[in-house]
């Protein structure tokens, strides 16, 4: 998938929020829903995830677009995020996001 323009990288830092108003700037816009990819998975994507839960944003794991040093590190982050029905969010690979985008 291409960027698009209200697409941002975050500064360095464990967290996608760690140095920049990235929740204030989602709340101006009204989203709610976001997708996550990067790496490596097991740190900064699943920190920033579950800080995103934190603040109410209802998240989903692009799974084929994050990835770690370690793949088992990679799956164990993976089973977290789906522990106990998606508690932290949701994981799907990028052929399901872009299919149920077109579908929208």
């Amino acid at each position: 998938m291409a960027a698009r323009p209200w697409q941002q990288q975050q500064p360095q830092g464990a967290a996608a929020d760690n140095a920049a108003p990235l929740h204030e700037k989602l709340q101006a816009r009204g989203i709610t829903h976001l997708l996550f990819a990067g790496v490596t998975t097991e740190v900064c994507v699943q920190t920033s995830m579950r800080e995103a839960n934190d603040r109410g944003y209802e998240c989903l794991l692009v799974t084929d677009a994050t990835d770690s040093y370690f793949p088992k590190f990679k799956e164990a982050a993976i089973e977290m995020i789906r522990a106990q029905g998606g508690i932290v969010g949701w994981t799907a690979d990028t052929a399901a996001v872009e299919a149920a985008l077109a579908a929208a």
